[in-house]
């Protein structure tokens, strides 16, 4: 995993997802990563479901790639 991915600003992630240098699903993988790594120590997430999120990316990914994604941030991983 990339630390400099995870480090990435929406904003970032947003024009990488345009030019098509980065995808979301290479961006929720690290961040799956992430937590994979971190979780067993912080115990934070109340709700993980990776695949849910994987599918998510890969729809996320379909639509910058036709142009159409749902908003400005569309595909950017968040927790709340």
């Amino acid at each position: 995993m990339s630390e400099a991915l995870i480090d990435l600003s929406a904003r970032e992630l947003v024009d990488a997802y345009r030019d098509r240098t980065l995808s979301p699903v290479e961006v929720t993988q690290a961040v799956l990563a992430q937590i994979e790594r971190w979780e067993p120590h912080l115990q934070a997430t109340y709700l993980l479901r990776p695949e849910a999120a994987l599918e998510q990316a890969r729809a996320s990914e379909t639509r910058w790639r036709n142009g159409s994604p749902l908003g400005p941030l569309d595909g950017v991983p968040t927790t709340i």
